[in-house]
């Protein structure tokens, strides 16, 4: 039953992001950009992770992210 609700989308969402961050950056005048990847953890709760495997602190809800529709925070780092 769970396969029928399985979200696989064409395309690796990371990857994309991470490709997009150099044009995001130069376009919105943005310092820093950090994609957090969501997995599942040991005690079934979510966890977030960069691209290089830090372990990081949710900035929104996590209820809120689904496959193909990326939340967003913003945090202000001046």
């Amino acid at each position: 039953m769970s396969t029928i609700l399985d979200r696989n989308l064409i395309f690796d969402e990371f990857e994309t992001l991470e490709a997009a961050i150099p044009h995001i950056k130069r376009s919105a005048g943005i310092a820093e950009i950090v994609v957090i990847k969501l997995v599942i953890g040991a005690n079934g709760e979510f966890e977030g992770y960069t691209q290089h495997g830090q372990k990081v602190e949710f900035l929104v809800p996590v209820d809120k992210t689904v496959p193909g529709q990326p939340s967003i925070a913003f945090e202000n780092i001046a």
